[in-house]
């Protein structure tokens, strides 16, 4: 994540131009699970079925995802589960529930290791919920000559941009039930790409359904930005306006905002409080560690 004041060499089309295919999670920490030297396999291509430039994609969103990490044990470096790669691989490695796409989601646009920069700049830094896709280029393309000390060609920000739209709207085919090309992240419903009569597409920013995203990792998020940021209480104007919260991660709206809230207050086992300040309204959040609550929540089933 850029921060004020510093200077980082964020990272840009990783992805190899592919967005994550349905099937290659469930796939790729598998394979990591039964090798944690997959990934460093000149042929683990072959094990997988995937050609060698799909392979090196999806080890990138693996990473980016934040569900997998690299360690050296006994001299070798390997690739491991993370603690909540283990919790969505053993829960619903196959990302039948919307509620892992939302986790999946907010940790790429979050992005830890600056390795998914074009997400977090279009939800937490773009303003525009309505736009024409070469205008989206044009202003990806002037935030990174602003914001990145070293050049970086106009070609890779257009991949980025162009994985961006697909990850969020690349449909199954109807008409093909065989269809594995398609993303499953376009059950999120957060963007939307439109034909329009001027001969480009016009990318809509979308405000969900709850439960298209789920109650769950909407917690999660809250949960998350409380101990990265130190604080006892969140203001709902943050919650609605804050990088990392609800309104920038997901869209969502003020009045769906105070609906999540007003659900959480009544949490069976962790509800969160409301608190009046200087006539604004903030939110008490208990302290639990964000992955103590997906343990106890994805258990449930």
């Amino acid at each position: 994540m850029l921060q004020e004041g510093k200077s980082y060499f964020m990272a840009y089309a990783r992805h190899q131009s592919f967005y994550i295919r349905d099937k290659w999670f469930s796939k790729g920490l598998r394979a990591v699970e039964q090798d944690n030297r997959f990934f460093f396999n000149e042929y683990a291509f072959e094990t997988i079925g995937l050609g060698k430039n799909m392979v090196e994609s999806l080890k990138y969103w693996l990473f980016a995802f934040n569900v997998l990490e690299e360690k050296v044990e006994e001299g070798q470096r390997g690739h491991y589960l993370s603690e909540l790669g283990r919790i969505l691989y053993d829960n619903d490695k196959l990302l039948q529930r919307n509620e892992t796409l939302a986790i999946l989601h907010y940790n790429l646009i979050r992005n830890i290791s600056d390795q998914s920069t074009v997400f977090d700049w279009y939800f937490n830094k773009y303003k525009e919920t309505a736009v024409s896709k070469p205008e989206l280029l044009n202003s990806f393309i002037t935030w990174v000559s602003q914001n990145e000390p070293k050049g970086i060609s106009e070609k890779s920000l257009k991949r980025d941009i162009d994985c961006l739209i697909q990850f969020y709207t690349k449909t199954p085919d109807e008409n093909d039930p065989e269809d594995v090309i398609f993303c499953p992240f376009f059950k999120l419903s957060l963007i939307k790409s439109e034909h329009s009569g001027e001969g480009f597409d016009t990318i809509k920013k979308l405000v969900p359904e709850i439960d298209k995203i789920g109650i769950i990792p909407l917690y999660y998020t809250l949960l998350s930005y409380q101990i990265s940021n130190d604080v006892d209480l969140i203001s709902v104007d943050e919650i609605l306006n804050g990088d990392y919260l609800w309104g920038k991660t997901y869209n969502l709206s003020r009045n769906k905002v105070i609906e999540v809230l007003n659900v959480l207050t009544n949490h069976e086992h962790f509800p969160v409080e409301y608190v009046r300040t200087n006539n604004l309204d903030y939110i008490k959040v208990p302290k639990i560690p964000p992955l103590e609550l997906l343990k106890s929540e994805f258990l449930k089933g």
